[in-house]
């Protein structure tokens, strides 16, 4: 890949694979949410959902098993294709993906997304954990595949704005509903014409990687190492005008062991105010949990800085917890569920839409699991393959 052509952002047509209804119990039965967001009791109601679930693939069991892991997703989906589970598309398209959950819209573009190693137009702004660009990577390697689409926002789009537009307002190709109440349809747009003003009008373009930060560091590792193979050029990935469809940004919370209330009480650093209770209505703050009594941190620095950031670049070091210990979670229950006097639940704000891109313009990178942008494209109702 040249650098000229790296330096633009691409998304260009694709023949993605998608279930056939008739070979599996329904459409939405057969999906998930992305790899990172499963929680082990959806695990296994999606798994008891359908033989043919992606967590079957997205999900490879056995740790202990280390690379060989991944060998029985590789066989199963080699199994669907050959079973005709799943097929491919006899056209090139870029794709309409709708996805209507309560007052929550997800609208954009799926296709092939052409990478920049450089970083100059597809722009992440969350650090990754190796160990999880490593995990993706082999399941890549494995399968010949991207199974999950990777998350882009970009703003003040026009052509492809309007052509996502028009491409609802006819018969949709692909219908979906899925267990917790979404409604999900797909579009195909394969004129030329129109896909070549979409191709001219990105190329103007920026994206900020809203979700998929490991998938897409994968990407970049498996076209590092086999640079001359067909396909490791580019990586699955939906594209949305955040002006004109709106993301939604949660926070992601932490779960800190070897941190306890009087640590935070005593090591917070000046600066800080340490407030009893879990104190609504302070911009920016920290709230932190053993499971019984609350602390409310807020610092005016916040108001520049991401709390996360903060956190992560302040607080830990003066409490002296590892910060390689730290475990994720999206909802708050699920951290609060896991605190104790010997390791705190740490409720974190959002950051706001101007600082992370603030920041990724910048090249300033918030920490690993910053954000948490929604709603996130539903896996298994298209897919890529390396051929």
């Amino acid at each position: 890949m040249s650098e000229a052509s790296a330096s633009v952002l691409r998304l260009e047509p694709l023949r993605a694979w998608r279930f056939v209804a008739g070979k599996v119990s329904a459409l939405g039965a057969v999906t998930s949410p992305p790899y990172d967001v499963l929680e082990p009791a959806l695990v296994r109601r999606l798994t008891d959902s359908d033989l043919h679930n992606m967590v079957r693939l997205i999900l490879p069991r056995d740790p202990d098993l280390g690379p060989s892991r991944y060998d029985e997703p590789a066989r199963r989906l080699a199994g669907w294709q050959r079973d005709g589970v799943v097929i491919q598309d006899e056209r090139p398209s870029l794709y309409v993906y709708e996805q209507q959950y309560g007052d929550a819209v997800l609208c954009g573009l799926v296709g092939s997304l052409g990478l920049d190693p450089a970083q100059r137009v597809v722009l992440p702004h969350e650090d990754v954990m190796p160990q999880w660009v490593d995990d993706r990577f082999e399941l890549m390697e494995a399968t010949e595949a991207d199974l999950e689409p990777i998350l882009l926002a970009y703003g003040g789009g026009g052509v492809a704005s309007d052509a996502v537009d028009a491409a609802r307002a006819g018969e949709p190709w692909l219908v979906a509903d899925t267990e917790n109440g979404a409604h999900h349809r797909i579009w195909r747009i394969e004129d030329p014409a129109v896909l070549a003003a979409i191709a001219q009008e990105l190329a103007g373009h920026e994206a900020l990687i809203a979700d998929g930060h490991h998938r897409y560091a994968a990407y970049l590792e498996r076209n590092r190492r086999e640079p001359d193979r067909p396909g490791t050029e580019a990586g699955l990935a939906m594209l949305v005008d955040n002006d004109r469809h709106p993301l939604t940004l949660d926070p992601i919370h932490r779960v800190v062991p070897g941190l306890s209330l009087d640590l935070v009480s005593a090591r917070t650093p000046q600066g800080w105010q340490v407030l009893p209770g879990r104190v609504e209505g302070v911009p920016d703050r920290i709230a932190i949990t053993d499971g019984t009594s609350w602390v409310t941190l807020s610092s005016t620095e916040g108001q520049v800085t991401p709390t996360v950031a903060l956190l992560h670049r302040v607080l830990l070091p003066a409490w002296g917890v590892a910060a390689d210990e730290i475990s994720f979670h999206h909802a708050l229950s699920d951290a609060i569920a896991l605190a104790s006097p010997q390791q705190a639940a740490v409720e974190l704000v959002a950051p706001r839409m101007d600082q992370v891109l603030r920041s990724a313009a910048r090249g300033v990178i918030l920490p690993q699991k910053a954000t948490s942008f929604g709603p996130k494209p539903r896996v298994g109702l298209l897919f890529r393959t390396l051929d």
